[in-house]
């Protein structure tokens, strides 16, 4: 018999990467920010908005967007630790079933 689709195992990690991404998300985009204001050589903090030009552009503002984009951490952390319960009650039924599974004669 050919299986079609994904399996229960594969789709139990592509939503553990969806967790992980949900997560841990916020704190990577206003680290990247940082990382982004540290080699144009940019000052980037919560204190207000300071000029950042890139080609011309001023990526001040957009910057310090995303740098306190990381705050709603604060917010996404307790979810992903809850969804991460719910994920490894998941995971542990489908381990059981696959080693309930009568093996084919």
């Amino acid at each position: 018999m050919i299986q079609t689709g994904w399996s229960g195992a594969r789709w139990l990690w592509l939503s553990l990467l969806g967790l992980f991404l949900f997560t841990a998300g916020p704190i990577l985009v206003a680290l990247t920010a940082g990382l982004v204001a540290a080699a144009l050589g940019c000052q980037l903090d919560e204190s207000g908005t300071h000029a950042c030009p890139l080609f011309g552009n001023d990526l001040g503002g957009v910057l310090t967007f995303f740098g306190v984009f990381g705050w709603l951490t604060l917010m996404t952390m307790p979810f992903g630790a809850i969804g991460f319960l719910v994920w490894l009650g998941f995971a542990a039924v489908l381990l059981v079933r696959r080693l309930r599974r009568p093996k084919p004669a």
